[in-house]
């Protein structure tokens, strides 16, 4: 299960909710994603004569977002791309210009990725997390590189953690796997096949599956119980490039605080309080 803050993040969650929708809401969705400051100055009106549809299919778009009216979703997208704005950056080719740009690429992401969360559903993960009697972590590419370091921030709360990168030793080594276990995929793209069989497989065997992943409308998001989006870094990353990874270990901290809470005091507190 997803939760995402859609009052903080609408382009985010429209972004992951647009695979869902009608062929109507759809095409509205791609134009708000498109064309998201001519969308904050137009009217209901004018918005669906540009997508070819009707008001009501508007309003109704919204309404699927959690807003109770166009007008709400309009204050939280001018919410968010002042946000946005706030950290951007203009590459122009001076080294010092690009150094920066790199910067508010990273904390936009982390940004978003805060944004788009709900305390409730960090608390659920890091309670299934504490626990559990062993917990199992699987990454590959990019993402097998932040498993182990999952692995090592439970271990150093004292938590049983153990991380795979290899789908066959993984395979082998969870043999003891059950539902008081807890299995946690790391996958930017959402579709890397082996997490996806990963997390079947655990929980076929009745452990708590948990994603972190670039996309929640994706076969690994599917396959696990709770999802928590790392925002991607836009503009999207090419081969090589490790910066997926910031969002990632953010969340992993995010985590990390919410079960050195529970073991200190038994009542869990995050950063999104």
């Amino acid at each position: 299960m997803t939760i995402l803050n859609k009052q903080k993040a609408p382009l985010v969650h429209l972004a992951n909710a647009i695979g869902a929708m009608s062929e109507v809401s759809s095409r509205v969705g791609q134009y708000v994603l498109a064309n998201p400051e001519k969308v904050v100055r137009q009217t209901v009106a004018e918005l669906a004569e540009y997508t070819h549809s009707g008001q009501a299919s508007v309003l109704r778009l919204c309404r699927q977002l959690g807003f109770k009216g166009f007008s709400d979703f309009k204050l939280a997208l001018m919410a968010e791309l002042a946000a946005t704005e706030r950290n951007g950056a203009i590459d122009n080719g001076n080294e010092e210009d690009r150094y920066n740009a790199l910067v508010s690429r990273l904390t936009l992401s982390m940004q978003k990725t805060a944004s788009a969360l709900h305390a409730e559903q960090v608390l659920a993960i890091a309670l299934h997390i504490a626990k559990a009697r062993r917990i199992f972590l699987f990454g590959s590419g990019i993402s097998g590189l932040v498993s182990p370091l999952a692995a090592y921030r439970l271990m150093r709360l004292g938590l049983p953690a153990q991380a795979f990168q290899d789908p066959v030793l993984a395979h082998e080594v969870m043999t003891d796997i059950d539902k008081n276990c807890v299995a946690l995929g790391i996958s930017e793209s959402g579709v890397t096949l082996d997490t996806v069989e990963f997390l079947k497989r655990a929980r076929a065997a009745g452990a708590k599956t948990i994603a972190i992943t670039g996309r929640v409308n994706s076969p690994v998001a599917q396959a696990a119980d709770l999802v928590l989006l790392a925002v991607p870094i836009e503009p999207l990353t090419i081969g090589g490039d490790v910066s997926p990874a910031i969002s990632k270990i953010y969340l992993i901290e995010l985590l990390a605080m919410a079960i050195a809470d529970l073991s200190r005091t038994g009542t869990p507190r995050t950063a999104l309080e």
